[in-house]
C-alpha cells in the first residue's frame, strides 16, 4: 500500500488467509501493518478487520504493542469505517493506564485522538489524558501542522472540552512566524475546531 498500488484480488487472498489462520504468531507489528495496509488501500475486508479486532480485544494485556502499533491499529479501523467497540475500549483503557502515554510521539497522540473521534467512540478518560499530556508540552515545535490540526479537530468532533489544550494550540499557531507549513485543509480544520469548540 505504501507504493500506492491496490490489487484487490491479492488483498482478498491475503485477508482470507489471515482470517483462517490468525494466531499468536501474528505479532503486534504484523497486525497493525496489516490493518494499515488494508485501510490505506481502500480494500474492504470486513471479516479481516473483525478477526484482527477480536484477536486484539481478547488479549489479556496490550503491553507488547508500542504506541505506533496501537495508534495505527485504531487509525486503520476508523479509516476503514469498521466498527469494533471492544477493540477501541481495549486500546483506550490501555492508554489511560499507568504510563500509557509515556512514549507516545506527537503522531501517535494525533492518530489516536483522530481515530476515536472519527469512529465516534466515546472515551472521556482517553481524551482527558491526551489533552493534559499535550497541553503539558513546553513547546509544540515537535508537532507537525497536521498533528496539531488532528488533535484540535478530534476534540471538537468528539465534543470534548479542554480549554487549556485549545489555548496552548492557539497560542502556538498564532505565534508562528509563518503558516506556510499549514496546508489549506489544516488551516480550515483548525479554524473549524476552534469555532466548534467555542473557545
Amino acid at each position: 500500500a505504501t507504493a500506492g498500488e491496490s490489487h484487490s484480488e491479492l488483498f482478498n487472498r491475503v485477508g482470507d488467509h489471515i482470517v483462517a489462520r490468525i494466531s499468536d504468531d501474528f505479532r503486534p507489528q504484523a497486525l497493525a501493518n496489516t490493518a494499515w495496509a488494508f485501510a490505506t488501500s481502500g480494500v474492504a475486508h470486513r471479516e479481516l478487520f473483525k478477526t484482527i479486532g477480536d484477536h486484539v480485544a481478547e488479549l489479556g494485556i496490550l503491553n507488547f504493542f508500542d504506541p505506533r502499533e496501537l495508534s495505527i491499529t485504531a487509525w486503520a479501523f476508523a479509516t476503514s469505517g469498521v466498527s469494533h467497540s471492544e477493540l477501541f475500549e481495549k486500546i483506550g483503557n490501555h492508554v489511560v493506564g499507568p504510563g500509557g502515554l509515556g512514549s507516545f510521539k506527537p503522531r501517535d497522540l494525533s492518530n489516536t485522538a483522530w481515530a476515536f473521534a472519527t469512529a465516534g467512540v466515546s472515551h472521556p478518560e482517553l481524551f482527558k489524558k491526551i489533552g493534559h499530556h499535550v497541553a503539558e508540552q513546553g513547546c509544540f515545535d515537535s508537532f507537525k501542522p497536521q498533528e496539531l490540526t488532528n488533535i484540535g479537530w478530534a476534540f471538537a468532533s468528539a465534543g470534548v472540552s479542554h480549554p487549556e489544550l485549545f489555548r496552548k494550540i492557539g497560542d502556538h499557531v498564532a505565534g508562528l512566524d509563518s503558516l506556510e507549513s499549514f496546508k489549506p485543509q489544516n488551516l480550515s480544520n483548525t479554524a473549524w475546531a476552534f469555532a466548534s469548540a467555542e473557545v
